[in-house]
């Protein structure tokens, strides 16, 4: 359940699969984050200023710009250089998955292993609040 620190948090969601973007909107917005959506790379970046966000959790494989341009967007630029990134992707960790960990991602879930509880539980550890154990 949303504590009232988590229910001032906004995550910036990217990614272009529309059924991830809808269950993850909807489970964290149960969680009492603050939740904004970006369909493509081109928009997360935009939305970075626009929002404000306290974390992203993006796909790496999104039309107009990369998920790899996005972090390297995010890293690159003063305002956002510390901002918490967690990857969900179904890019193999062993090629591009690496790549978003050498520029500076927190964690990196492939979609098809990763649970909603794992995730909400790596939103709130990154972001200091109280996280359990994902199942």
């Amino acid at each position: 359940m949303a504590t009232p620190t988590e229910a001032t948090k906004t995550i910036l969601l990217a990614d272009d699969n529309l059924v991830i973007v809808t269950a993850y909107r909807t489970i964290l917005a149960r969680e009492g984050f603050k939740v904004v959506v970006a369909e493509d790379g081109v928009a997360a970046a935009k939305m970075l200023a626009a929002e404000k966000p306290d974390l992203v959790v993006m796909d790496l494989m999104m039309p107009r710009l990369t998920g790899t341009d996005v972090i390297k967007f995010i890293r690159n630029t003063p305002a956002t250089s510390t901002l918490p990134i967690v990857v969900l992707s179904d890019a193999s960790i062993a090629d591009i998955g690496q790549e978003a960990i050498k520029l500076g991602v927190e964690k990196v879930f492939l979609k098809a292993q990763c649970t909603p509880a794992a995730l909400v539980a790596a939103i709130k550890e990154l972001l200091g609040g109280p996280s359990q154990a994902a199942a």
